[in-house]
């Protein structure tokens, strides 16, 4: 039975919980008739595992699949003028509904080029991973890449809906599942300190991909991030908390140019960076800040970096898009299940809490 979320401040849109691929040609059909126009964005791995599954249910459709590269490196301008050239070729125009299969990378890179394509056309979210299913597919921003930042270019634009299959769930490899495991760990720092609990005690079981205990733990998670960007759709305060970890991570990931440490792995990272500074500034004691590290490497996830200059680093933590006049701002957690926007963090104590993650 699907079950409905309504994420409803702003451009409200339904999430469709527990919905089956082959179902969504139906609610198309109910939502839209059946003389539109379809366009199936996927990476060349999900095509196989899910593509045939959704176009069966949309066989009374007219579809074009549009399928691209894996990797965070398919984010760029770059990807996003082949889809254009592509979607002008299946004479796609503003009426045309974009359907984003595959995980955030997909879901990110459709959704910009939802956005800007003939000044804006409608997509859905078909997340297909569990960080896609519990994070990035929820809150409407969409983004690519740039040399210069991780997600510099983007916007806030919200789906017509998020249709989540969790049967997906049960093809990703576990570096996949783990990837996601660190958002639903961000989230439970954030703001809920009974799923960081649960974590704990099922993390035997989540890393034996015990779906039920998985299905369970996404559900808690997606409502953090749900309960959040309701009331900030364009992160103008809190939503910001959502990005604990992300400072460090992104700037991660711009050194590597998108081809080394996973998003998940950055986030983790940097959730270990933004850990040591609490413990400096006493927002964290020792027996927290061992609790959040222990977790995170209990589920595989690493809480450091290869060695890497600390000062390019802080050079790529400037292009931030918290940052306000100049200053680096950063998400902090306090104790286990809050966190708080930090406004004041000066060069020198980032740097010391690279110096604790940079091996």
């Amino acid at each position: 039975m699907i079950q409905r979320i309504d994420v409803s401040r702003g451009h409200g849109y339904p999430l469709l919980l527990g919905a089956t691929l082959d179902e969504l040609g139906g609610h198309l059909k109910t939502a839209y008739g059946t003389s539109g126009h379809y366009l199936l964005i996927t990476n060349d791995v999900v095509a196989g595992y899910y593509a045939d599954k959704l176009l069966d249910g949309m066989k009374d459709l007219k579809t074009d699949l549009i399928t691209v590269p894996d990797g965070e490196q398919e984010k760029s301008l770059d990807r996003i003028s082949k889809l254009t050239e592509q979607a002008l070729q299946f004479k796609a125009d503003r009426d045309t509904v974009v359907l984003a299969l595959g995980g955030g990378v997909i879901g990110d890179l459709s959704g910009f080029f939802a956005s800007i394509f003939m000044r804006g056309m409608r997509y859905i979210h078909i997340p297909t991973t569990l960080l896609s299913q519990i994070d990035s597919s929820i809150g409407g921003k969409v983004a690519v890449n740039h040399p210069s930042g991780k997600n510099l270019l983007g916007s806030f634009y919200a789906p017509q809906a998020v249709w989540t299959d969790f049967d997906t769930l049960q093809t990703l490899p576990w570096e996949e599942m783990r990837n996601g495991l660190a958002e639903t760990i961000k989230h439970a720092l954030v703001a809920d300190p009974d799923l960081f609990e649960f974590i704990e005690e099922h993390a035997d079981a989540i890393k034996g991909l015990d779906y039920k205990i998985i299905k369970e733990m996404s559900l808690r998670s997606l409502a953090v991030k749900v309960k959040i960007v309701t009331e900030d759709e364009k992160e103008k305060g809190n939503r910001m908390l959502l990005n604990l970890g992300h400072s460090f991570g992104h700037a991660l990931e711009t050194e590597e140019a998108y081809q080394g440490v996973m998003h998940g792995e950055g986030v983790s990272i940097g959730i270990a960076a933004a850990a040591n500074l609490s413990r400096e500034r006493g927002l964290v004691n020792d027996k927290q800040l061992d609790r959040i590290l222990n977790l995170l490497m209990k589920m595989d996830l690493p809480t450091t970096a290869k060695a890497h200059d600390r000062a390019v680093l802080l050079g790529h933590m400037s292009a931030d898009k918290k940052n306000k006049a100049g200053n680096k701002v950063l998400i902090l957690p306090v104790g286990i299940g809050r966190s708080v926007i930090a406004a004041d963090c000066n060069d020198e104590e980032i740097l010391r809490a690279w110096e604790k993650v940079i091996i």
